[in-house]
């Protein structure tokens, strides 16, 4: 289930903890946790959590109730800078059926769109960018079974979004987009999304929007799990955790090997007929580490992580070819701390990132023979710190600097390229509100980054007005953006074809505006419900867009481009029944600046998703129908790409056998045999079906088996 929430700097105190049955002790999900006498809510995720941020410090005083339980009322210690564990263990009650009503309830803040591990699992997708299907607002653009996957934001292009991996970027210096295919789902512990412009907040490149992404931190002391399934593909992983002097520790390794080839449906434009993808295998072995514990009075955070991929590059469906390939290795490692008191907290973040890539192909279908190889070294720091007055109308103060570096060495850059970049940013942010408990309150951020390359300032802003009534949130945002040319762009290698443009502007979004609304509650006693619009209108001056000249010669551009449009996003649950419905549906309308409102390449002007879960017991069905609507694979008119749906369906079933508890999952992506996809000449393999099973230990019963034994 996908909850929004708020960009803003919350107040460091915050509530974890879990939601089990008093006798059972299995995790009890969508439990309603309420702060009496403040707005805090939170609904229990499939696992039991729960998490509260932003709570003044003190004793509060909260409520946990769930459909067919009775409910209780606790007392807890907030303190800033920590936070405080709260297990619940809820007794069973008749169900008694009131009459309809709705009253206010708010699982996170409004305008983020998250995702937490056990959601994560449930989904069962591969990578990053499968997590991200279907969100309203987002487009996935594949480069056909095992390629490159990026994401596009409101019309946006895939290098106006910046994605934070564990706080460092990974887009790419070369072409600014970040392949979310190398990022693997089981190596995340969530993630999450801000559409608009979020430069002011995380920096350049967030244009469009921002994708963080948190490496795992946890892992269950042992999960042993294989997968196989259609184009040759399996899969094996091992996880293990555990904890010991104040400290927590997890790590894990996972292996995946794809065949890939499939035979497609050649267009008629192309002579018709059926034809066979070849070049689409891929092997990729990667594993992670993490650690949290105390260090000089306050809390650090280790993460690291691994990357090996090599896989084919078919290319387009109308200039194949089987030689083509690319080497890539990733490592990553992240350190954050932070220390908190009752009116401040302190925080700093270091990050490193190597990556080595390898593209060649001896036989291209045109041009010459390459072999390319680059080697990128990015390192960055942040430090910031947070004040938070203990009276007043402001709520929180908070300022810091941040320093990112790039050092780059690449055969695709062309002479006089440079070989690396160091960009350095400072910036401010606060928050009024007129009395801790009012719902209205005003953000602001103002952030000034030193473009190295441009040798230029660029000074952008966020404003932001929050306010409710019962049910409703409004929002009003204001806010500026920009994003520099890349590496690749401005300097790569002139070829066949395609030529660099050295004199690129950067992209700026200087005058955006979004204005929502969210309303969320429940309704009657079974059922609780949401439902988030957010209107927009964001043009981009001088966005980098790829077309031809009249010698039919490929180049990036400058292009003014207007944006504007609405993004939809309706939930509705049946706790009872263990039944969650959720839709979504996006107006992007991104066009050139001129009068034939001709849609941006490749922006799909509507989409839409529709999904589903019941969990009846030990069983979780899910199923997800994606709409994509009309592209336009050239700058006018012409060539419109067919709409289409595709339908995925996801199958688990949890087995306690013993001391172990096993996990199957079969999962269909493509179930109607689609083979229709977003981008022309990189068809889609239709149905595929994958199959997996877990199996991890459940340490009670292992320990009462030792206990008998004895």
């Amino acid at each position: 289930m996908l909850c929004p929430s708020d960009a803003t700097a919350q107040f460091p105190g915050e509530l974890t903890g879990r939601v089990s049955d008093a006798v059972t002790g299995l995790p009890v999900e969508l439990a309603l946790i309420e702060v009496l006498g403040t707005n805090g809510m939170a609904l229990s995720d499939a696992s039991g959590a729960f998490h509260i941020r932003g709570l003044e410090p003190g004793r509060h005083r909260l409520r946990i109730s769930r459909l067919g339980y009775e409910p209780q009322v606790r007392t807890v210690e907030i303190h800033n800078g920590r936070t405080a564990w709260l297990a619940v263990k809820l007794g069973v009650r008749p169900v008694a059926v009131d009459e309809l009503a709705v009253e206010a309830w708010n699982d996170a803040t409004p305008g983020r769109l998250t995702m937490s591990r056990p959601q994560i699992e449930a989904a069962g997708d591969l990578t990053a960018a499968g997590l991200l299907d279907g969100w309203a607002g987002l487009v996935v653009q594949r480069r056909g079974a095992g390629g490159r996957q990026t994401v596009s934001i409101r019309g946006g292009s895939a290098d106006e979004v910046l994605v934070l991996l564990d706080g460092a970027p990974l887009n790419d210096p070369l072409t600014g987009e970040a392949d979310l295919s190398t990022v693997p789902a089981s190596q995340i512990e969530s993630i999450e999304v801000l559409k608009g412009s979020q430069t002011a907040t995380y920096g350049p490149r967030a244009v469009a929007g921002v994708v963080l992404i948190e490496s795992r931190a946890s892992a269950a002391p042992l999960r042993l799990a294989l997968e196989t399934g259609s184009l040759g593909y399996w899969s094996g992983s091992a996880e293990t955790g555990g904890g010991a002097l104040g400290w927590e520790w997890s790590a894990g390794v996972r292996a995946r090997i794809a065949d890939g080839s499939f035979e497609f449906a050649r267009p008629d434009e192309l002579g018709g007929g059926r034809s066979t993808r070849l070049n689409t295998d891929n092997e990729e072995l990667s594993a992670f580490v993490a650690a949290d514990g105390g260090a000089a009075g306050g809390r650090l955070r280790l993460r690291g992580g691994f990357l090996d991929l090599d896989r084919g590059i078919p290319g387009p469906s109308f200039l194949p070819t089987t030689t083509a390939r690319e080497e890539l290795s990733r490592w990553r490692g992240q350190a954050a701390w932070e220390r908190g008191g009752h009116l401040w907290r302190l925080s700093t973040r270091l990050h490193g990132v190597w990556q080595s890539a390898r593209f060649h192909d001896s036989e291209p279908p045109v041009g010459l023979p390459y072999d390319s190889h680059s080697d990128a070294l990015a390192l960055g720091a942040r430090l910031a710190t947070e004040l938070a007055p203990e009276a007043g109308p402001v709520r929180s103060l908070s300022g810091g600097f941040e320093l990112r570096g790039q050092r780059y060495e690449s055969a695709a850059l062309g002479a006089g390229a440079p070989d690396g970049r160091l960009d350095f940013g400072i910036f401010l942010g606060g928050e009024l509100a007129p009395d801790p408990a009012s719902r209205t309150r005003l953000v602001a951020a103002l952030r000034l980054d030193r473009d190295d390359l441009g040798d230029r300032f660029h000074l952008t802003h966020e404003l932001g007005l929050h306010t409710g009534i019962g049910p409703a949130t409004f929002r009003v945002r204001h806010a500026a953006s920009y994003s520099p040319p890349t590496f690749g762009d401005q300097f790569f290698r002139e070829g066949v074809a395609v030529q660099p443009n050295p004199d690129l502007r950067a992209e700026r979004v200087p005058d955006e505006w979004t204005v929502a609304v969210d309303l969320s509650g429940r309704i009657g006693s079974e059922a609780t419900g949401g439902l988030s619009v957010e209107g927009y209108i964001a043009d981009v001056r001088d966005m980098i867009i790829w077309a031809p000249d009249f010698r039919f010669v490929w180049s990036p551009r400058n292009f003014h481009v207007e944006r504007r449009g609405v993004d939809v996003q309706a939930r509705i649950a049946f706790p009872l029944h263990q039944i969650e419905l959720d839709g979504s549906y996006s107006l992007a309308r991104a066009t050139y600046d001129r009068d034939d409102d001709v849609q941006v390449l490749y922006r799909p002007r509507h989409s839409a998703a529709l999904s589903f879960a019941w969990r009846p017991g030990s069983w979780d069905v899910r199923g997800e129908a994606r709409f994509v609507g009309t592209r336009y694979p050239v700058p006018a008119r012409l060539n419109a790409l067919d709409p289409y749906w595709s339908v995925d369906l996801r199958v688990r079933h949890r087995f306690d056998m013993e001391a172990w508890r096993l996990t199957a999952a079969l999962v269909v992506d493509r179930l109607l045999d689609t083979e229709a996809s977003l981008i022309y000449g990189y068809p889609e393999p239709g149905r595929v079906l994958r199959f997996e099973l877990a199996a991890s230990p459940q340490l009670t019963k292992m320990n009462e088996a030792k206990g008998e034994g004895r």
